[in-house]
């Protein structure tokens, strides 16, 4: 029996991990590619519950653009849903063209912060 807090890959209770973690069914993390803006392409797997994108240290995703604000925005994963926030950011957060203090997110959304854009992927492979 494993310990509390451990799991034992050959338990039952290794199969459960992307639950207990909240991740999507079949694993798979929601993910921002990012299109447009200094850096791009690349693509950011939304691995944990709250990701700050910004330009300062203290974001999760540092993205090096003056149009961006320190903590710019925030993504934030519950169950399947993902939603934003805008972090009273200076330039805002456009979804799919409209200017949004936050909005629940879908499969292919683009995301504009200044001069980066983004597009959502549900569940990348």
């Amino acid at each position: 029996m494993p310990k509390t807090g451990s799991l034992d890959p050959d338990s039952t209770l290794a199969g459960q991990i992307s639950i207990v973690s909240g991740l999507p069914r079949g694993g798979k993390l929601p993910t921002l590619e990012q299109v447009r803006g200094p850096g791009a392409p690349r693509r950011f797997p939304l691995a944990i519950a709250e990701t700050v994108v910004g330009r300062g240290q203290q974001a999760n995703v540092t993205i090096d653009s003056a149009l961006l604000s320190r903590r710019h925005v925030v993504f934030r994963r519950s169950g399947p849903e993902l939603s934003l926030a805008d972090l009273d950011s200076q330039n805002g957060v456009f979804v799919n063209g409209v200017k949004a203090h936050s909005a629940v997110l879908h499969e292919g959304d683009t995301i504009q912060l200044g001069d980066v854009v983004f597009v959502l992927h549900e569940a990348a492979e």
